[in-house]
This record gives C-alpha cells, structure tokens and sequence, in this order.
C-alpha cells in the first residue's frame, strides 16, 4: 500500500469511529459494553504505526491534528474527549514504537497494548463519566481491533518489493 493510503485510513479511521459514538453511543453485544466507534479507533492506532513508518514521525503529528480539527465539526465534547485522548495515547503509542527495538510487527502489537487501555480510560470517561463496563469493553475490542491490520504486516514481509521491517 502506498503511503498516501495509510494516512487517509487513519484519518478516516479516526472520523468514522467518533461518528458512530455520537450516533450510537454506548451499545452492548454479547454482554459486552463499549462506545460504537471502538473499531474504528482500535484500527487508528496500528494504522498510525504505519503512517509513522511512511511519513515519519513529525508528519504523523500533523496527521493526528488534522483528525482533531475535523471531528470539531462534529460534536464538541466528542471533540475535546478525542483529542485528549489520542493527545496522550497517541503519544504513548508513538513513543513505544519509537523506542522499542524490535520487529515492526512486535511494535505493532506492544505499543497497542499499552496504549489503547489508556485511550479508553481518557475518552470513556471525559465523553460518559465513569462508565467501567464501557471502558474495559472499548480497551478490549479496540486491541482487537488494532490486531486486524497483522495480516498486512504479514503481507508486506513475503513481498519481494518491500523490505522487511
């Protein structure tokens, strides 16, 4: 994939997933709370790995600040929460894959541990108080989600093209 590309996924990422909070809130499935946005906002965070390796790291700050800019458009609070959020998760996220020597995979993964428990913790909060079910949910699934990306790491390997990371 072309750089171009990992950094409109994350930016879209970002929208989408603050779009279906303010349209759908906290929902429950399978006994399992979590704001409607939590996949697209677990995708953010390994599709900012990959805008961090593509564009570098002071792009991927610009990249970060586009996406507050736009969800003000949106709603406020969804906007201040999210920004707050990412600010410190993201940050987070950024220095963990900066600092850890190792694969770019193992980057992927460690540095989405950490961070995504704290971005759910900031956003659940500051967006619906203190709402735990909603928080140990959105940390959940937004790891998993952040995992879905593996199989283009994978991908990326194998090729030929594109050396390994």
């Amino acid at each position: 994939m072309k750089k171009w590309t990992w950094g409109l996924l994350y930016l879209l990422s970002i929208l989408l997933g603050n779009a279906f909070v303010i349209w759908f809130g906290i929902i429950t499935v399978a006994g399992l709370s979590f704001p409607a946005g939590v996949v697209w906002i677990g995708l953010t965070f390994s599709f900012r790995d990959f805008v961090q390796r593509y564009w570098g790291d002071w792009a991927t700050w610009g990249w970060m600040i586009a996406a507050s800019l736009i969800t003000l458009f949106f709603n406020l609070d969804v906007a201040l929460a999210s920004t707050a959020a990412f600010f410190v998760s993201e940050s987070l996220d950024w220095l963990l894959f900066r600092v850890l020597k190792r694969s770019f995979l193992s980057r992927v993964v460690w540095s989405n541990l950490v961070s995504c428990p704290v971005d759910s913790l900031i956003f659940v909060l500051l967006v619906f108080g203190p709402v735990w079910p909603a928080i140990l949910g959105q940390a959940i699934i937004k790891y998993i989600s952040g995992l879905m990306v593996l199989p283009f790491i994978a991908a990326r390997r194998a090729s030929p093209a594109v050396p390994a990371a």
